[in-house]
């Protein structure tokens, strides 16, 4: 991919004008790329997109790996491990900002900087093509005669298919048998092989599979329509009690470093990042599966971090799906 003289001149500029001389020698060697979920996933697609972008910006290899298990706590664990230096990078979503309260690290992204927060989006509720459950109305009437009976495919605790199914138990009390999976490719082939009755996925993963007919969408998780899928409802239109969970559903991705990593370095990281999701590749991917390019850093993205972290870990917390409460861990409940 061709990236214009006029990218590599306003990311110089931009440097200089905000003077980041210590980070002219970086990057000098090839930097690891660490991706918390498996090949497939909407996390490692959106990654890999960017990284092309990235390295003709900087001038140097990203070299990505896929490091998965405990909903992403053994990446999070390994780049932490690593020196803050900007050479080890963290591609992951939200579920850092989970772990304290559903046991699974004492890490979250306080313990990290985000160099940018890319895109956003929300989840679908999704079932094979040939399922007799043809709607929302069918998939709650199936489980509420079979409680625990239907099969939910998710990516461990704290995914985004398994807070779905959290959030579906809260509103509307329904529960499922859950399948867990190394991410979302093995969860969608799953799927299109009818081993699971239902699962929520990342709309950006489950827009190409209802397009082809090869996944039926019953709901977004979302409180407005998705210009992706249009056709398909949003759940607080088939049931306006989901609208207060809805401040806080739905996934992101991001790119991040230990915290201690020099100032200069991040700033430059957030820069070639930020030039990346202009590109009109990227662009048209998010466009497509229905993602919103946030494009965050510095004190936008930690406050943004910290909302969806007090949002979201009271949802799960008071839906009793927490092993600890968020008040042990200063995360302040949010106001309604």
């Amino acid at each position: 991919m061709k990236v214009s003289k006029w990218s590599k001149l306003i990311l110089a500029a931009a440097l200089m004008a905000a003077g980041f001389a210590g980070a002219a020698d970086y990057p000098e060697r090839p930097i690891n790329g660490v991706i918390a979920w498996g090949a497939g996933g909407g996390t490692d697609t959106a990654s890999r997109l960017m990284s092309p972008i990235v390295e003709k910006i900087i001038g140097q290899s990203l070299i990505l790996a896929n490091k998965t298990g405990a909903t992403g706590a053994i990446a999070t664990q390994a780049v932490h491990s690593a020196a803050a230096d900007g050479y080890t990078l963290l591609f992951h979503a939200e579920n850092p900002q989970l772990y304290q309260v559903l046991g699974l690290s004492t890490l979250s992204y306080d313990d990290f900087e985000p160099a940018i927060l890319s895109v956003q989006g929300s989840t679908v509720i999704v079932v094979p093509k040939d399922s007799p459950i043809k709607s929302y109305a069918d998939l709650l009437k199936e489980a509420k005669a079979n409680p625990g009976k239907l099969s939910i495919g998710t990516s461990g605790v704290g995914g985004q298919p398994w807070v779905t199914s959290m959030l579906l138990k809260k509103v509307d009390g329904i529960t499922f048998n859950p399948v867990a999976f190394q991410g979302d490719g093995p969860l969608v082939t799953a799927l299109l092989g009818k081993q699971l009755d239902v699962s929520g996925l990342p709309i950006g993963i489950a827009s190409q599979y209802v397009r082809n007919g090869d996944l039926r969408a019953l709901a977004v998780m979302s409180s407005k329509p998705s210009s992706s899928l249009p056709d398909v409802p949003h759940i607080t239109q088939l049931n306006p009690a989901f609208t207060e969970s809805m401040k806080a559903s739905g996934f992101f991705y991001g790119v991040f470093v230990k915290k201690g990593t020099p100032q200069p370095i991040l700033d430059k990281l957030t820069a070639a990042y930020k030039l990346a999701l202009n590109d009109s590749k990227f662009q048209d991917y998010a466009k497509t599966n229905g993602l919103e390019v946030i494009g965050l850093s510095g004190k936008e993205a930690r406050e943004f971090l910290n909302t969806w972290r007090s949002q979201m870990s009271w949802l799960i917390y008071d839906a009793g799906a927490g092993k600890e409460s968020p008040e042990k861990f200063g995360i302040p409940k949010p106001k309604n």
